[in-house]
Formats: C-alpha cells, sequence, structure tokens
C-alpha cells in the first residue's frame, strides 16, 4: 500500500467527521514558516490527502483490544498546530511540532526538525502532559498510521 492509500483508509476507516478537509500548500507554509521548521513529508502528505481529521473511535478499539498505546483523537489544522506548539511546554521553540492529542489532551509531536532540511519522515512522540514525559511512540509517522489500520483488521 503507497503513502496516500494508507492516509485515505485510515480516514475512511477512522474519521468521525462528515468530510475531510484537506489542508492546502499555502496553510501548511505559513504554519512551517511561523514555526521556523518544516514538517516532514509524510505528515505534510497526510495535511494534504485528511486534513485535521476527528477520530474517536481510535479509544473504543484500543481498550476493547486491551493495548498499550494511545488513541489519536484530534488531528490540528496548521493554524493549531502553530497555537499548540506554541502554547505547550513540549517542545523548544522552531525544534518541532505538536500535531495531534489523544482523548485526554496528550500531544503528539515531531521533534528535531530543521528549518532548512525537509526530512521524508519523522518518529512520534507522545507528550504526557501529567508527568511532563516523552516516549517515543514510532520511529516514523508512516508506522504509526500503520499500526491504527492494521487495528482488528
Amino acid at each position: 500500500m503507497d503513502r496516500l492509500e494508507l492516509y485515505r483508509k485510515f480516514a475512511e476507516r477512522f474519521h468521525g467527521g462528515k468530510r475531510l478537509r484537506p489542508a492546502t500548500d499555502d496553510q501548511i507554509s505559513e504554519a512551517e514558516t511561523a514555526l521556523g521548521v518544516l514538517w516532514p513529508e509524510s505528515y505534510r502528505q497526510f495535511s494534504l490527502t485528511c486534513g485535521a481529521i476527528y477520530t474517536p473511535s481510535l479509544v473504543e478499539l484500543i481498550v476493547e483490544l486491551n493495548l498499550e498505546f494511545a488513541d489519536v483523537q484530534d488531528f490540528l489544522t496548521p493554524k493549531q498546530t502553530v497555537t499548540e506548539t506554541r502554547r505547550s511546554l513540549a517542545e523548544p521553540p522552531g525544534t518541532g511540532i505538536v500535531f495531534a492529542n489523544d482523548c485526554s489532551g496528550n500531544l503528539f509531536t515531531f521533534r528535531e526538525l530543521s528549518s532548512n532540511c525537509r526530512v521524508e519522515d519523522s518518529p512520534v512522540w507522545f507528550f504526557d502532559h501529567e508527568n511532563n514525559s516523552f516516549n517515543k511512540e514510532a520511529d516514523s509517522f508512516d508506522e504509526w498510521i500503520s499500526r491504527f489500520v492494521g487495528l482488528g483488521a
């Protein structure tokens, strides 16, 4: 399965909204400029394909299957990414972005991004706001999305 097919399958299976509202190149560029980092190409393509999707059914599936990893509930718009990255203590300025949260308000981030070289993919980190700690969720965004798509399949 190619990358865009993976993202579409994820959205078809888990998006709880009426329709997808993909981000635009301009919206992403504005967010990147505001934060001083380039998004990983994988997440950039996800945003252009799916946008800020809402996935409330994932937590129920993860609980039902008794899995030991966090759900993702809200993917952020580019504008929300800027706001949440600036608001959170999860990332030092100019190094990463907050791109989603779980049902408890914990954050998913990319860390150690560059302002001059876009990476193809990047590890996904989970920021637990209660413990003020990071845990690596997956070695790449595509791996992380694939994990959800494969649940109960």
